[in-house]
């Protein structure tokens, strides 16, 4: 069996379909000492979160055992570029980035929502000047900035990261999403070498340029974990793997059962 030196192991507390407080709790019962919580909306939002909540909550983690390893931003809905609601993304983003920065978590995921892509010159100068804003704030909070690989090929992630050649904007790999898209996430290390700041562990069939394809149990789609693991390892990446699943009928089983798939095929550092 392939190893490969060790990285964290996380969990995306959203995917465990819980209340906020029960999702933490669930997630130390399951053996995971870190978490990802969505911070677009809902508790852990800065719209509801404030400095006293902020305080509980660090303090609330860390009497089960947790670190917050990681937030996501804002990631479904219009995208950056959206000339009606891009603003608004951004702003949520921004303060996401800003609560980070106060909380000391140190990855801010997102993605750059649908149709993110860029397709026209007036989206791609907007995109590079999302981008520069974020760059911007990831530098002054000292939290670095994922985007996800959705709805984007690591091809164009790659070029967009270099031409911004930027250390705190790099990309969150989402292997499931990728896998769904036609995306190869065994291939990682050939477009985002010394970019990614964060993983998703999620497994899937392959999707075609027909046909998306679906998520499945951690072992039953197209993901090979060595492989995957290896092609990470060859990236340089070294952060947090953040285990998600986020169609289930059973989350706690599924993610738990995901968590054990991955750490037979890790090492200790």
């Amino acid at each position: 069996m392939m190893h490969v030196t060790k990285n964290p192991l996380s969990i995306c507390a959203d995917d465990l379909k819980l209340e906020i407080k029960q999702a933490l709790q669930q997630a130390s019962r399951l053996g995971f000492r870190a978490v990802d919580v969505g911070a677009a909306s809902g508790p852990v939002s800065p719209r509801e979160l404030s400095k006293s909540a902020q305080r509980h909550l660090t303090r609330y983690l860390s009497d089960l055992g947790l670190r917050l390893g990681s937030l996501r931003g804002p990631v479904g809905g219009p995208a950056y570029t959206d000339s009606a609601n891009g603003e608004r993304r951004l702003e949520i983003m921004r303060s996401i980035i800003a609560m980070a920065g106060d909380l000391r978590v140190p990855v801010v995921s997102t993605s750059f929502g649908a149709a993110g892509s860029t397709s026209t010159p007036e989206s791609e100068s907007r995109l590079r000047e999302v981008l520069q804003t974020l760059a911007n704030d990831s530098d002054r909070y000292g939290v670095r900035v994922a985007i996800e690989t959705t709805g984007a090929s690591p091809n164009v992630m790659g070029h967009l990261l270099r031409e911004l050649n930027c250390p705190t904007i790099g990309a969150c790999c989402d292997s499931g999403a990728m896998l769904m898209e036609g995306n190869d996430p065994h291939r990682i290390a050939d477009d985002l070498a010394g970019r990614i700041h964060i993983v998703r562990a999620r497994d899937a069939t392959f999707g075609t340029s027909s046909a998306s394809g679906r998520e499945t149990a951690m072992g039953e789609g197209a993901l090979d974990i060595p492989l995957f693991l290896a092609s990470l390892h060859e990236a340089g990446f070294s952060g947090d793997i953040v285990v998600s699943r986020s169609e289930s009928s059973r989350p706690a089983q599924d993610l738990r059962a995901a968590g054990e798939c991955l750490r037979q095929h890790l090492i200790p550092s």
